[in-house]
């Protein structure tokens, strides 16, 4: 099952995301869901996010959802 986050709203298959730690996702959602999109590939596999300018995306990779956050912070204080 996959979690997902398109237009600030979530898809209805949490149950990944609800093991990785109840609430973490919807704070990762309201924190950065206007710019990225935030899924996991598969149970118990990788996070990763996307985001789109133009023909630039980029794609950041986490084992979980704390690592993905730091990355999340980082790559918001790397915007200029």
């Amino acid at each position: 099952m996959r979690s997902r986050q398109v237009g600030g709203v979530v898809s209805e298959h949490q149950d990944a995301a609800e093991s990785a730690g109840p609430g973490k996702l919807a704070r990762l959602f309201r924190e950065y869901g206007d710019r990225w999109e935030i899924e996991q590939l598969d149970p118990g596999s990788a996070w990763v996010a996307v985001t789109r300018n133009g023909s630039f995306v980029r794609v950041l990779a986490a084992q979980d959802l704390d690592e993905l956050r730091a990355e999340l912070k980082k790559a918001d204080s790397e915007d200029p």
